[in-house]
């Protein structure tokens, strides 16, 4: 019984220290509401909610009321990532914290889309980052580093400052400066995922932007398979990424499609193409049916981290990357697609007969 009881009050301590550390990662709810005072300018077609919980990609569709707002409730274990999208591209980027109320007003100023936080309601990561951005703008590139090293330094515990320096990065232009902030914040204000978007970010603002930019490795499900864009192969790819909002996108999608079955086939090529929005899989699948290659369904869109780390910006966009996924050409049309095009080696030493078109008749 002497030794019985120091076991079970030892059992005892590790299960309560267990559940405390359960509890400490819990999902907690939190809400997000918004309000648009907006004219027809702003195109507020099929709202969709995407939620980066760093774990998975969550994605909930949003339905406007009759005074032009929306609600949402969510949960997390700690600090989600948030995209607000349309059909014509993201509206805006924000975060959720547990026990949380997000409240959003939507405005037109000078021809710009304009969103505007509460903090009246448990807010306390957006309405702060807005009040510092928005600070920072009057700010020279020195007194904004100062500024920014001074609230690093009060506040090292503060998740905050690691995304409003993220936030920076492109304007600061200074990695160094980056990473000494970095050094000065505890590891509860830079999480793994914080790290890796900070990382990811320093790597693209030192890319010169050149042409054979590599592609970030990622894997996406195509229409028959799963591709694995990090893996060298023998084939170049001819990258076509388009969407059922933009009609020139799908207009250019059924003439490469037609440029590379009818010329460019005998080459060393593969043809790919992503599709970022569609009403739904019937309507996707109708559209690439009778297309060579493989073709892909992104439902998140340009909000898809993977699209972010291509530097998508817009549909539609062309590329043609190398056999270890160097760009070699990307959002060039005519001879300047053609010539690089004609640059990829045939699949053989031999000249391959070129396809014979039908005879449409004179």
């Amino acid at each position: 019984m002497k030794k019985t009881l120091p076991l079970l009050l030892l059992a005892l301590s590790i299960l309560a220290a267990c559940k405390g550390r359960e509890g400490s990662h819990a999902e907690r709810a939190y809400t997000v509401e918004g309000t648009f005072n907006v004219d027809s300018t702003v195109v507020l077609d099929h709202l969709v909610l995407y939620t980066d919980r760093h774990t998975e990609l969550q994605f909930d569709s949003l339905d406007l009321n009759a005074q032009h707002s929306f609600e949402h409730h969510g949960s997390t274990r700690g600090v989600d990532e948030l995209f607000l999208c349309s059909d014509g591209g993201e509206l805006c980027r924000f975060y959720a914290t547990g026990n949380s109320g997000i409240s959003m007003k939507f405005s037109v100023s000078d021809d710009s889309l304009h969103v505007t936080y509460d903090a009246s309601r448990g807010d306390s990561i957006n309405p702060w980052l807005q009040q510092h951005v928005a600070s920072f703008q009057e700010m020279s590139s020195s007194d904004r580093k100062d500024a920014l090293d001074s609230l690093c330094h009060q506040l090292p515990h503060d998740i905050r400052c690691g995304i409003l320096l993220r936030d920076q990065i492109e304007v600061l232009k200074d990695s160094i400066f980056v990473r000494r902030c970095l050094g000065g914040l505890a590891d509860d204000a830079k999480p793994d995922w914080l790290m890796k978007s900070i990382d990811r970010v320093l790597e693209e603002a030192s890319r010169k932007p050149r042409p054979s930019r590599r592609l970030a490795p990622c894997t996406m499900p195509t229409d028959s398979t799963t591709f694995d864009f990090s893996k060298s192969r023998s084939d170049y790819l001819l990258i076509h990424i388009w969407s059922d909002y933009s009609q020139s996108s799908i207009d250019s999608l059924k003439a490469l499609a037609k440029l590379f079955s009818d010329e460019y086939s005998p080459k060393r090529l593969q043809f790919v193409t992503i599709c970022l929005a569609a009403p739904d899989s019937t309507w996707w699948r109708q559209q690439t049916q009778d297309l060579d290659g493989l073709h892909i369904w992104l439902p998140a869109g340009l909000s898809d981290p993977r699209m972010r780390r291509w530097d998508i910006k817009e549909v539609p966009t062309v590329m043609v990357c190398d056999m270890y996924n160097n760009q070699q050409l990307r959002n060039e049309w005519g001879q300047r697609l053609r010539a690089t095009l004609n640059r990829v080696p045939n699949r053989s030493s031999f000249t391959h007969t070129p396809k014979t078109t039908p005879n449409r008749g004179r």
